[in-house]
């Protein structure tokens, strides 16, 4: 995905702006990057460049559980809409 594109893309489910946080980058292409709401909490991963904007109901949470927890997150599945949750934050 193209950086310029971060201008342009908006949360899908209440458009609001998204935060960004990159973790792989190669000259001005993001390849691995979380896309966060500050309003509805959702996340969209960038995951080989590409971005995954699609509504809960359509996504593969168990294959974008695999890149979440290689960035340092894991999904709450006790929450009403799929949230992340850091790792250090879970209890055993």
């Amino acid at each position: 995905m193209q950086k310029q594109l971060l201008k342009k893309l908006c949360c899908p489910i209440d458009k609001s702006d998204l935060e960004v946080q990159i973790f792989t980058e190669q000259e001005d292409e993001i390849l691995e990057a979380l896309m966060t709401c500050p309003e509805c909490n959702r996340f969209f991963p960038v995951i080989y460049g590409l971005p995954i904007l699609i509504p809960d109901e359509y996504r593969d949470f168990d294959m974008e559980g695999e890149v979440l927890t290689r960035w340092g997150f894991i999904l709450d599945e006790n929450s009403e809409t799929p949230q992340l949750l850091p790792e250090a934050s879970t209890t055993e």
